[in-house]
């Protein structure tokens, strides 16, 4: 008698390794989908935090916080004069405002004060920057050792706490 496979041996094998297969196909579309919702969330998470990198920097590096205005049209935030400038301008002048509108945060910056609303013959020379859009909350406090900031977009909450560090004398 020579030795070989039966077919149920062959059958039995077959249905194993599909089985594996399947199992595999599974765990592989799994990892698939993980890898895409962390991307999101890393995103999401670099995202916020260039947000709150800048908002830190404006906010440690200003002399005075100037006023803090809230109406039904917007959230504004002054900041004059400030170190802190993406534009290479010296002692900018800084707001921040959410345009209640369509919900957008913007930066503004530029060498000479900024009235809001914005006088059309004043725009040269006043850098905009889109932040964010979806932003429904945006706060600042002074406290005895410096300002305490918080920002909801996109439901994901942005705090922080910036110490006085450039100025002794601060206000607003």
């Amino acid at each position: 008698m020579q030795r070989g496979f039966t077919l149920i041996e062959l059958l039995v094998s077959l249905t194993l390794f599909s089985l594996i297969a399947i199992f595999l196909v599974g765990g592989v579309d799994q990892i698939r989908h993980m890898r895409s919702f962390y991307a999101k969330k890393g995103e999401q998470f670099t995202h916020h935090e260039r947000i709150r990198s800048l908002l830190y920097r404006d906010l440690a590096q200003t002399e005075t916080l100037k006023r803090i205005e809230e109406d039904t049209d917007h959230t504004i935030m002054i900041l004059e004069p400030t170190r802190h400038t993406l534009y290479g301008i010296t002692l900018p002048t800084v707001v921040w405002l959410i345009i209640r509108q369509d919900n957008t945060l913007i930066r503004l910056e530029s060498s000479q004060p900024i009235q809001i609303p914005l006088d059309p013959s004043t725009l040269y020379g006043i850098h905009k920057d889109v932040i964010a859009t979806q932003c429904t909350t945006f706060r600042v406090y002074e406290s005895t050792t410096g300002y305490f900031a918080a920002l909801l977009c996109n439901d994901h909450k942005i705090m922080l706490e910036t110490p006085f560090i450039m100025v002794q004398k601060r206000g607003i």
